[in-house]
């Protein structure tokens, strides 16, 4: 095991190397102040209780499952695409729905499409993307096509949405922008009915658990989805990992990464 351990993070480590070697953070100096915001959201209350908000985000997402999964999916891609609830649908150049296997044990959620996602119209095909894949390979024996990639928002965020061609414009979503896509996610999750989620860095790990700490508390352990999803007692097991752009900005989180995606192959296994 020891070895096996030092062979994996030797040649994600290198891997990393070779990915990063041109790297520079594209983040804007308002993220703390965005993930606040949905530090903030998780929190907040209206007349529903908690039971009441989970139970009917739950039965909201099973009834728009009406039609065989190959065509529910097609129909919710196409509506995704047609999207203008949130001002994301006006400056995007494509809407990022997803890609992988629609019968997916696993499902890895991000925080929303970055520059290169929003030209192609799929997550995760950038350096992070090139890195998730080779995590897939390396530790899972996955391939892309194993495994569903989604967002929380299926629109890429920019800084100055009137400058999509323009690298370096990335943000995170604010509240309105995920509360107003949402919901798509969670139809997604109905129709593949995976074993698990895998949710990538503190964004999706807050807004998919409802929680306020951040990736390094929340990773290393399984929790629950606290959407109902598939009826009382059959809850959808998530484990919080870290973002694959985190490990091309600190090769030092890959050994913690490797642990969570180990826990996640023996889940898988079983």
């Amino acid at each position: 095991m020891k070895k096996e351990l030092k062979s994996i993070t030797a040649d994600l480590a290198a891997y990393v190397k070779q990915l990063d070697e041109d790297t520079t953070s594209h983040r804007s100096q308002d993220t703390g102040h965005r993930l606040q915001d949905i530090s903030h959201m998780a929190q907040e209350t209206d007349k529903k209780t908690p039971a009441e908000k989970i139970r009917d985000a739950g039965r909201e997402a099973r009834d728009t499952v009406v039609r065989p999964t190959g065509d529910a999916m097609a129909a919710l891609a196409k509506e995704i695409r047609a999207c203008r609830k949130c001002r994301l649908g006006n400056s995007r150049l494509n809407a990022v729905v997803g890609v992988g296997n629609t019968s997916a044990k696993v499902v890895f959620v991000g925080e929303g499409p970055g520059f290169q996602e929003d030209h192609k119209g799929e997550p995760f095909v950038g350096r992070s993307g090139q890195l998730l894949d080779k995590i897939l390979d390396t530790v899972l024996g996955l391939k892309r096509e194993d495994v569903y990639i989604a967002n929380i928002v299926k629109c890429h965020p920019m800084k100055d949405p009137e400058s999509p061609e323009s690298h370096g414009n990335d943000r995170p979503p604010d509240p309105e922008e995920i509360s107003a896509c949402r919901p798509y996610l969670d139809r997604q999750l109905v129709l593949i009915k995976p074993k698990c989620i895998v949710t990538l860095g503190s964004v999706a790990t807050k807004v998919l658990l409802g929680v306020t700490q951040g990736i390094s508390l929340m990773r290393g352990k399984w929790h629950d989805y606290p959407v109902d999803l598939f009826g009382p007692g059959h809850p959808i097991k998530v484990l919080p990992t870290y973002h694959p752009a985190a490990l091309l900005r600190n090769s030092n989180l890959k050994r913690e990464t490797w642990e969570d995606m180990k826990m996640l192959k023996a889940f898988l296994d079983e």
